[in-house]
């Protein structure tokens, strides 16, 4: 009976909780950067157009996940969209 009680609980945790991190990509200047990302985020994201929010003035992306990846990870799918992924901040946040 613990074990169901602890799953339930941990379960229930990951649904009010996800995940969003924010990426600084100085190197973007235009829409076909914010394609570039959008791209080789989606597969990361339930929405590719609600979920990733490009900043071209602020240089950034923010990424809100559907599921776990890592910074090693991050960094590859920037690479692969053309530029060199800078800081790397992670938020949680509530549903």
């Amino acid at each position: 009976m613990k074990k169901i009680i602890l799953l339930f609980l941990l379960s229930l945790s990951i649904t009010l909780q996800s995940k969003e991190v924010v990426v600084e990509v100085p190197g973007m200047v235009c829409q076909m950067c914010v394609y570039g990302m959008k791209k080789h985020f989606k597969s990361a994201v339930k929405d590719s157009e609600k979920d990733i929010i490009v900043d071209l003035e602020k240089k950034t992306v923010l990424v809100k996940l559907s599921k776990t990846i890592s910074d090693d990870d991050i960094k590859k799918r920037v690479k692969d969209a053309g530029y060199e992924a800078g800081k790397i901040t992670w938020k949680e946040t509530k549903k």
